[in-house]
């Protein structure tokens, strides 16, 4: 069944098609298909840092809000904060 927390982390997964490999993207997609939502936004949140993404303003507005509503520690997300000059 979908809800809006999976539509969400969904819609997320799919704008870093292009910046992260598809292979790992169509993973996450799965996963947050199968019911594991958190699994796939806290999977992706991993990648997006490790492979040097860095989200814009409005994707890390995006980050927060569906971390927030999944109840998922900051300390799993918050790390992808756009740097402020």
């Amino acid at each position: 069944m979908e809800n809006a927390i999976q539509r969400a982390t969904v819609s997320l997964i799919e704008l870093y098609r292009g910046r992260l490999d598809d292979e790992w993207l169509d993973d996450y997609l799965s996963t947050a298909e199968h019911g594991e939502w958190g699994v796939a936004f806290e999977n992706l949140c991993e990648q997006i840092f490790e492979f040097g993404v860095f989200p814009s303003e409005q994707e890390f507005q995006t980050i927060c809000e569906i971390g927030k509503s999944m109840k998922i520690d900051p300390n799993r997300w918050s790390f992808l904060a756009p740097k402020k000059n």
